[in-house]
């Protein structure tokens, strides 16, 4: 697992500017575009980090749909988490998605 803070699991630039490209770079946030850092998974609220890993899961452009081992190492960093419990739900989110890739 990449233990730098800031890395986005590994999403290259490229792939954040083919998406933006192929979306017409809109002035209006595209649902999905935003893959959040390994810090942001293991700080962030349960509500504001359920929405940007549910869109991020769910919403994303096909330059950013996120791989099994991804959401494995976003699962990985929330079991670590203190308060892990209150991300049960998101944990199972997860997993269930992981799965049927």
């Amino acid at each position: 697992m990449n233990d730098d803070a800031d890395d986005r699991f590994g999403v290259p630039d490229e792939a954040f500017s083919a998406a933006f490209s192929s979306h017409g770079n809109s002035q209006v946030f595209r649902a999905g575009t935003y893959v959040p850092t390994r810090n942001e998974v293991a700080t962030l609220s349960v509500e504001r980090l359920t929405m940007y890993l549910i869109e991020w899961l769910y919403e994303s452009p096909s330059e950013l749909i996120p791989t099994r081992a991804q959401i494995e190492e976003v699962k990985t960093i929330l079991q670590a988490r203190p308060d892990a419990e209150s991300f049960s739900q998101l944990i199972r989110t997860c997993s269930s998605y992981s799965q049927g890739q």
